[in-house]
């Protein structure tokens, strides 16, 4: 018996962190042979309901519509200029827009920000979040004034309420601007993976849907939906201020392409959906696109392709800013790196648990709770102090 005792507490520990290196460490070079969909999250309502899936037609004059409520297909034509009314699932009214600019800058300046990172379809943290620190009101809509809220990538897979979430940030977007802010989607890795098929993550309510819509997950964003429009146009590198947002973060060997945030957002923009394998086959892409590309580049965080403070320094005066924020990286909190040149914003909110959000105002940085608390940055040293 004390032999078994000895044996799991030895086991054990081995395990669970084997268990936290495979939740944070896809790779985009690695495919796996099976398809590991995320299962439905929990909840007291089994019944599948999902939609609006909005596309154009006749010459982007009219809608056409499609849900799934309660396991049944219903579908609609309308007129583009005509209010979108709830039928399940997504519980607000849609105006949709039909252009949507690309400006050529991606460079803005703010009063105030709102950063968060990484929801994975958990709507119900984000909006929690967002309303306890008055981003929104209590009936969701825009209420930061002139502020801007930046979402670092990964709105896409995991969890069950992508579609809610999109169509809110679309929404807000058109509110924010009413109000002299603005909202900035970015891409991450994981909606560039949607775009071009690979749909290892998305969570198993969505194959579901798909199939009830006859096509599959990345037919329901392709270019002719609103939606699919809509993300093609979203950059993956903004500036606002002083600080570079990005999702993964930028290795120092992205100086060496020699290309302007801008041109670097038309790459992308340009390469949205082209399989994996062709992308590989452009130097240029195989990089924006790979390990040390700006979708999934870790070495802020580990030893694998790391980066010294030096070298940062540098790379953030070659850029002209004073800090990166990233997400993609997972921790239990918003945190800063290297003196306050890295901020990380993937809180964790994927677990459908929590998470935090990043607050700046003023020159002054800080970390806003689900519970509207605003509490002072932290270091990773400082978190494990307290866990200690």
């Amino acid at each position: 018996m004390v032999r078994w005792i000895f044996s799991f507490i030895i086991i054990f520990p081995v395990l669970a962190y084997c268990w936290y290196l495979y939740d944070n460490s896809i790779n985009p070079n690695e495919m796996p042979a099976s398809i590991h969909n995320e299962p439905a999250t929990p909840g007291l309502n089994t019944a599948l309901d999902d939609g609006p899936y909005a596309f154009f037609s006749k010459n982007d004059q009219q809608l056409e519509l499609k849900w799934v409520c309660n396991e049944q297909l219903i579908e609609k034509t309308q007129q583009v200029t005509e209010v979108i009314k709830p039928v399940c699932a997504y519980p607000r009214e849609i105006n949709v827009r039909q252009q949507y600019a690309l400006e050529p800058l991606f460079r803005y300046s703010a009063e105030k920000l709102a950063v968060i990172s990484d929801v994975h379809g958990q709507y119900d943290v984000m909006t929690q979040l967002l309303t306890a620190n008055a981003v929104v009101d209590s009936q969701l809509n825009w209420a930061f004034g002139n502020g801007h809220l930046v979402v670092v990538g990964d709105v896409m897979d995991r969890g069950d309420k992508v579609t809610e979430i999109l169509w809110w940030l679309y929404q807000l977007e058109q509110q924010a601007a009413a109000a002299g802010g603005r909202v900035h989607l970015l891409l991450g890795n994981h909606e560039t993976m949607v775009l071009y098929n690979d749909l290892r993550y998305i969570n198993k309510k969505y194959q579901q849907v798909a199939t009830r819509l006859g096509t599959d997950y990345t037919g329901l964003y392709n270019e002719n939906s609103v939606l699919g429009q809509w993300l093609r146009s979203r950059p993956v590198l903004a500036q606002v201020n002083d600080m570079l947002f990005v999702h993964g973060g930028l290795h120092p060997d992205y100086l060496s392409l020699g290309m302007s945030m801008s041109e670097v957002n038309e790459q992308f923009r340009q390469s949205l959906g082209i399989a994996r394998d062709k992308l590989k086959e452009v130097p240029v892409l195989n990089f924006l696109y790979g390990s040390l590309g700006p979708l999934w580049y870790r070495g802020y965080f580990r030893e694998e392709n790391a980066v010294t403070e030096p070298v940062l320094t540098q790379l953030l005066s070659t850029l002209n800013v004073n800090r990166i924020v990233v997400g993609h990286t997972s921790m239990d909190g918003v945190f800063s790196h290297f003196g306050g040149k890295v901020i990380s914003v993937d809180s964790n909110i994927k677990h459908g648990k929590g998470g935090e959000i990043l607050l700046w105002q003023a020159g002054v940085l800080l970390r806003g709770t689900v519970s509207g608390e605003q509490l002072p940055m932290r270091t990773l040293l400082e978190k494990d102090i307290q866990a200690n």
